[in-house]
This record gives C-alpha cells, sequence and structure tokens, in this order.
C-alpha cells in the first residue's frame, strides 16, 4: 500500500495554479476577455506583437460590413485562442460599456474553426491550430444601435503561457455622431522620457538596467534645475487597467517602510493624473493631505499636464522644490519604485509576489549627482532561508525518507559503528534537515523583524505552515530520543506519533516551499519552480515504483526470513547470516540514481535562488 503522505503531495501539485497545463487554456469570459482558466497566469504587459487591424475609419448603423483581422506583426510567433468582440467608445475614446455590439462571420472558416460567443455578438477560437493571420466581417445590423466603436481581443499566443488582454484596435466613428475627441484629458501627450541623457544630463534608476523606457518596467530620473529644486520624472508598465499608480521613495535602507514617497497617481473616473506626497507604511503609502500638489504647490508641473496613462504606461514630470519636503533630498539615500493598483486617485497596497514588491537601488545614490543606475537590491537574508530550506526537505529530508521506509531490510549483516546502514543515514539525514531548519527560521525572523504576516492567500499561509513544520520537526527528534525499547507494548504507539508528525511536517514543507519561491524578495526565476515541481513528481514515481516492488518481492522475503528463524533456532550456537532481500541490486541502483538526481536538482536550484 501506498503511504499515505504521498496523497498529499499530488494534491498540492495538482492545487499549485503555477503547474496548469496550457491545455486547460478556456478563453475567455463575456466582456472583461480576461482567462477563465489557468488562474496561475498573469497577462503580458509588454507590447503585443499580435495587433487588430481595422481598415475603415467609419461605419454607419445597418449599413454595410467592415473587415476586422488579427494579425502577427512577426511571422515568427503565432496564437492559437482568442475572443474578438466590438464594444461602444465614449466621446474622448475610452471604453464605455463590455457589452458585445453587432455579429462577425468567420472569412477563414475553411481553415479555422470558430464560435459565436455573448449571445452571438463576440467570437472566439475553438481549434488548436496555430494562427498568424484570421479575417472577420462585422455589421450591426441594429439600426438604432449607435455609437462609436472599437474593436478589442484577448490574444493567446502558441505555447499558453503568453497572452495580451483587450487589445484594441483604433475607433471607428458612428458617421451620424459627432467626431470623437480623444486628446488625452484635453492636453498635449507626455513626451517619452529621455534615456540618452542618463548619466549625463540627469541621474537615472532603470529596471531592467540599460533600458529604453516604453520596455522599463520602472524608471526614475532626477535633474537640479534652476533655483532650489528638481525635476523629476516617473515611469513604470502597467497592466493597461487606468487605476494604477508608480512611486518613488527616497530611504536609508532597501526595505519601504517610514519614508518619503512621491506619488504618481492615474484616476480613471476623473482620467486626472496627480502627484501626491506621502510616506511609506508597510506595504503601501499614507498621502499627507497638507502636502497635495493641488494645495500649496510643493510639487509644481513643467509644461504641459503632470501625468499620464497611455496605453500601459503610466508616467509623471514634476518639479520639487527643495526643502519643502522634509529628507527631500538628504545626502546618499537608496531609491525605491513601486506600482500598483489605485482607487479613486488613492494607491492602493503592493504584493508580495514576484514583480509585485518595491525595488531598490543596489547602492546608495546622491541626487545631487547625475547616476545611471541599473538592477535592484537582493534580499540575502531571505535568499539564505530560501537555500536553507531547500537543502533541509528537498535533499536531507526526500534521502532520509527512502532510507528509513524501503532500506531497512538492505545490507542486514554490515554495520557502521554497530549500527545498520539505513539508521545511520536517516539519523544523520533528519539531524542535518533539523539544524537547516532551524537556522533558516531564526534567519527569516532576523529578516523579518518577528512575524512575518501577509495580509492575502497564498502568502499569508507561509508564515503559519512554517511554524506548525517548526513544531513537527523540533518534537519529532525528541520522540525519537524517548522511544521506549523494540519489546515494550507503547514502542508501536510512540512509533505511529514519531511518523505521525514526521508526516505532517513533510506534507506542509513542500507547498510551503512553492509559495515561498512565488514571494517577491526570493526573486526566484520561474523556471526554478518548474524544476522542482518535477522533481517532487518524480520523487513520487521513485517511490511508488519501490512500493510496488516491495509488494513484488514481499512473498520471496517472507519466506527467506522464515527460512532464517528456523535456522536460527535449530542451531542457536552457531551465528547464521541474515538472508540478503530480494531485488536489492534494483533496490540499490534505484539509490543510486535518486541520489545522483536529487543532487544535480538541488545544486541547479542554490544556484538558481544565489544568483538570481
Amino acid at each position: 500500500m501506498v503511504h499515505h503522505h504521498l496523497f498529499p503531495l499530488v494534491l498540492i501539485l495538482l492545487w499549485n495554479p503555477v503547474y496548469s497545463a496550457p491545455e486547460q487554456i478556456d478563453c475567455c469570459v463575456c466582456g472583461s476577455l480576461e482567462l477563465r482558466s489557468p488562474k496561475g497566469l498573469q497577462p503580458n504587459i509588454y507590447p503585443s506583437p499580435f495587433q487588430v487591424l481595422v481598415k475603415e475609419k467609419q461605419y454607419a448603423p445597418g449599413g454595410l460590413s467592415i473587415n476586422v483581422n488579427i494579425t502577427s506583426l512577426d511571422n515568427t510567433r503565432t496564437f492559437v485562442h482568442f475572443m474578438l468582440q466590438a464594444v461602444f467608445i465614449k466621446q474622448d475614446g475610452s471604453i464605455s460599456s463590455d457589452d458585445s455590439v453587432g455579429e462577425f462571420i468567420n472569412l477563414d472558416e475553411d481553415k479555422y474553426t470558430t464560435v459565436k460567443d455573448c449571445g452571438t455578438s463576440a467570437v472566439k477560437s475553438v481549434d488548436r491550430l496555430k494562427k498568424s493571420l484570421i479575417r472577420f466581417s462585422w455589421k450591426n445590423g441594429d439600426v438604432k444601435n449607435k455609437g462609436h466603436i472599437k474593436f478589442r481581443a484577448t490574444i493567446v499566443e502558441d505555447g499558453g503561457t503568453n497572452y495580451w488582454v483587450r487589445e484594441l484596435s483604433h475607433p471607428v466613428e458612428d458617421v451620424n455622431l459627432p467626431p470623437l475627441d480623444m486628446r488625452p484629458n484635453k492636453q498635449p501627450l507626455i513626451p517619452v522620457i529621455n534615456t540618452e541623457e542618463c548619466g549625463r544630463v540627469k541621474g537615472c534608476y532603470r529596471v531592467p538596467e540599460g533600458c529604453w523606457e516604453p520596455y522599463c518596467d520602472y524608471i526614475a530620473t532626477w535633474r537640479k534645475t534652476a533655483g532650489n529644486s528638481y525635476e523629476i520624472e516617473l515611469g513604470a508598465m502597467t497592466d493597461g487597467v487606468t487605476d494604477r499608480y508608480v512611486a518613488m521613495a527616497i530611504s536609508d535602507d532597501i526595505r519601504w517602510g517610514d519614508d518619503v514617497v512621491l506619488q504618481c497617481v492615474h484616476n480613471g473616473t476623473s482620467k486626472e493624473t496627480q502627484v501626491n506626497v506621502g510616506r511609506s507604511v508597510d506595504d503601501h503609502s499614507t498621502v499627507l493631505e497638507e502636502q497635495r500638489v493641488q494645495d500649496n504647490a510643493i510639487i509644481g508641473p513643467t509644461e504641459g499636464p503632470l501625468g499620464q496613462i497611455w496605453g500601459k504606461r503610466l508616467r509623471c514630470r514634476f518639479i520639487v522644490s527643495t526643502g519643502a519636503i522634509p529628507g527631500f533630498p538628504e545626502g546618499d539615500k537608496h531609491i525605491l519604485m513601486s506600482r500598483g493598483g489605485a482607487s479613486n486617485g488613492v494607491s492602493q497596497r503592493h504584493g508580495h509576489g514576484v514583480g509585485e514588491i518595491p525595488v531598490a537601488t543596489p547602492d546608495q545614490v546622491s541626487l545631487q549627482e547625475n547616476h545611471n543606475v541599473g538592477d535592484f537590491a537582493r534580499f540575502s537574508l531571505v535568499k539564505a532561508h530560501g537555500i536553507l530550506m531547500i537543502l533541509a526537505w528537498a535533499f536531507f529530508g526526500t534521502t532520509g525518507l527512502l532510507w528509513t521506509k524501503y532500506y531497512k531490510t538492505m545490507w542486514p549483516n554490515k554495520r557502521f559503528y554497530g549500527e545498520r546502514y539505513w539508521f545511520v543515514a536517516h539519523f544523520n539525514c533528519m539531524v542535518m534537515l533539523v539544524l537547516l531548519v532551524v537556522i533558516a527560521f531564526i534567519i527569516i525572523f532576523v529578516e523579518v523583524g518577528g512575524y512575518s504576516r501577509a495580509d492575502y492567500l497564498p502568502y499569508e499561509a507561509h508564515p503559519i505552515l512554517g511554524i506548525i513544520i517548526f513544531c513537527c520537526i523540533l518534537l519529532n527528534p525528541i520522540i525519537a530520543l524517548l522511544r521506549p525499547a523494540e519489546d515494550h507494548k507503547c514502542r508501536p504507539v510512540v512509533n505511529w506519533i514519531h511518523w505521525f508528525f514526521g508526516t505532517v511536517g513533510w506534507c506542509l514543507a513542500i507547498p510551503n516551499m512553492f509559495i515561498g519561491m512565488d514571494f517577491g524578495k526570493a526573486m526566484v526565476p520561474w523556471w526554478a519552480t518548474w524544476i522542482l515541481c518535477i522533481y517532487i513528481l518524480y520523487h513520487i514515481i521513485v517511490e511508488i515504483t519501490l512500493e510496488v516492488h516491495q509488494c513484488c518481492t514481499h512473498k520471496k522475503n517472507k519466506e527467506r526470513r522464515k527460512k532464517y528463524e528456523f535456522q536460527k533456532r535449530d542451531n542457536p550456537k552457531v551465528r547464521i547470516p541474515e538472508p540478503e532481500p530480494a531485488g536489492r541490486v534494483f533496490k540499490r541502483n534505484m539509490l543510486f540514481v535518486h541520489f545522483i538526481i536529487t543532487c544535480i536538482v538541488n545544486l541547479i536550484m542554490l544556484i538558481a535562488i544565489a544568483a538570481s
């Protein structure tokens, strides 16, 4: 019978959204055009290699059809899934409703299969064929249903992990209505932040290092202007939703908290972008109401608008008066940058995952000098915690588990300092596991300054599971030391208690490792999570194989043992060697292969965590 801890491991792997297969993709939800699954994937925020193209600039409800194409801009890239709809837009070009209008006809139905959805007003793919172009004809047959429109689509690239949500076409105007006025905030666009001047005319902090502004995840620039002031530029890539913010903090360390913050916040309702001054608190910022831009001009805009969100880029350009904000600028400081959601012009809490936590300059910089900084600071204690936990559970845990479950009968006549091989191996693996977990536990408490608080799952569960695991691995060796003699009547009960705490610790450690690897501070690359996932699956297969092998050889080993007991009873004064177990060569080879693969996987994981 397969041991009980295998089942929770399988459940964990199925539960973890990161491991959903591309075949499970279901595109899409009517209205929002979000993927129904897999939930672990996030939309790509960088420019899409696919476009929704419309030739016509105008249309008349009830009139002629419009040709709409979804096409690849790069011949080497293809898409598989998509959903396409037409939506009404307001006079300023923004979407007025998520409801689909009109009806599509597939002009390539001989090559690609599509179905109508959301009533009959949207169309989506149902085949899995690779596409670089698909053509449709669209018509609004209802003369009374008037309005300017845009076509938009969610497009999933071949492979299933890259997708873009709500990619828009250019607007198509209703000939019966006044023309569109799409000037953003009725003001000219803010020019792209000039990165060629970085390090010469102005100081810059860019992530990733050396990026061109439209492709920077984060960018902050500073330049001393005439008088006692600085021109500041802030920019960030967003997910295309209008209520978003990007913030820059000036700090003595690389941690977000109790620092001066400059926020560039776009309000989707008012369509205005404002700059706020505040202080960072835990995982968000509080605005100092008396120092808002609109109140007393601590920050004065340059020519043109203060800030804008255009496409998926949010950027602001403004002037800060030196001395008007306490702590800005004072000597060498770390620059921290954060981005995330906003509500009615107020920034919300940033997340704890990869790409959600604030980034910080590796070293302190002075705003009085034109530094050109890239990269971001690492949290070395968090990485040390992760490395120790991977070693503890993925190396010593898996190895020690195999020895105690499947290798007790191996090498029956050999001893190491009077102890059987399996016991020596299991004992030493468990001692190392306990030591590494205790050290990792202390390290993370020092890093976070006590108990780590996260306000949403799965991150909220990580410290809770960690404490339960810590208690289990501390209790288990104590139980083992207090275990009575083998012939004592309480020995089976103590063995079951020992097994219970070990199994609970092991089953909780696996999902907790995956949760921990998803923390932004750990900065673990996505492929490392897949490697650990594959390794856990491999370990399960090894255990199942050994379990089946044990069942197949059980009868033969039982007969050998029975014969040995008879011989021992008939010849009490003769030392008779214990019988070698059946299938021992296979088990030795399995142990050797498992050990080699475990070493390789752990080496890769340690390098990935340390170097990322």
